[in-house]
């Protein structure tokens, strides 16, 4: 499989952040977190190819602790994906239903979810997409979903304990990744830098 196309990092104390336009199954991390419904059921998109690269027992695995609280993550095998090198799938509750919208709040609190699974873990290396991004969605909402999620990284990695090196955030479409970028360095002077 073909590497995705990275851009520049932003370095948050010892965790670097950093947006990659290609496939979240395409990364060389140890976990991956996806957005999830509190069914299990992996549809299209990001889960999607988590499913059909890491195989079906990622998904009946998912299933059946069913169902989930919405702003809740679980942590499941990667199946195939393990011959990639990566160890977890992390299972980012969003969205009720399959094909259902996410709310900023909900993806907020599963990505605060996630990243606590992660350090329990001991994850060095995560990636993760656009958690709860709608295909149609227009450029303020795609906007307020990269903003709240810089700022749930913020609000994690400021506490210190983790042990992550390095997030990939994954985006299918190279016109994300400037906004990314421009989203996560304005977080990190807004809440990461000490004023003068």
């Amino acid at each position: 499989m073909a590497e995705a196309e990275t851009t520049q990092a932003v370095r948050f104390g010892r965790t670097v952040v950093q947006p990659a336009a290609g496939e979240l199954v395409d990364q060389p991390v140890q976990a991956i977190v996806h957005a999830a419904n509190s069914r299990g059921v992996m549809g299209a998109g990001p889960a999607g190819s988590v499913r059909l690269v890491g195989g079906p027992e990622i998904e009946r695995e998912a299933m059946e602790g069913a169902p989930f609280d919405l702003g809740t993550a679980f942590l499941t095998g990667s199946g195939r994906l393990a011959d990639r090198g990566i160890a977890a799938i992390i299972h980012a509750v969003v969205a009720p239903h399959l094909g259902e919208t996410a709310e900023v709040p909900d993806v907020r609190r599963a990505l605060a979810a996630a990243l606590r699974i992660a350090d329990e873990h001991r994850f060095r290396t995560l990636a993760l997409p656009l958690l709860g991004l709608r295909a149609d969605a227009t450029a303020g909402e795609r906007t307020d979903l990269v903003e709240a999620i810089a700022d749930e990284f913020v609000a994690h990695l400021r506490r210190g304990d983790t042990r992550l090196e390095s997030v990939v955030v994954v985006s299918r479409f190279d016109d994300d990744l400037a906004m990314m970028m421009d989203t996560l360095s304005r977080a990190r002077q807004r809440s990461w830098t000490n004023p003068p």
